[in-house]
């Protein structure tokens, strides 16, 4: 890792990564148009039933960011809220292209759909 005030960039008050068994991912273009690569992530934890959110801005989270304000039960399987995250344009991502996000083996726990977090 780097500097205490590089990690407080890349991870935010926290300054670890975010556990996710999977991600869903949407371009902010708004921030794309400017040159920087932004990102808005849904980290879902099927381990722990929740789901963290979280924008990323050329990899980083900033320095701002709090993990613990932004993590929520996940929704249940018949929620319009995973229709409502494809409507927005967020599409399955994979969690080694964000090093802000740490892998966490999953049995498979959550009752959240597969199929359309993942669509």
């Amino acid at each position: 890792m780097g500097s205490k005030s590089e990690n407080r960039k890349k991870f935010g008050v926290g300054g670890g990564r975010i556990p996710a068994t999977r991600v869903l991912v949407m371009d902010l273009e708004h921030f794309q148009k400017q040159g920087i690569d932004g990102k808005a992530l849904i980290a879902i934890n099927d381990v722990e039933g929740t789901f963290t959110s979280a924008n990323v801005y050329d990899g980083n989270l900033g320095k701002n960011y709090d993990a613990s304000g932004m993590t929520h039960p996940l929704p249940e399987a018949k929620s319009d809220k995973w229709k409502e995250w494809t409507k927005k344009g967020y599409v399955a991502g994979s969690i080694a292209d964000f090093d802000v996000l740490e892998a966490v083996e999953s049995e498979e726990t959550s009752e959240a759909p597969k199929e359309e977090a993942t669509a």
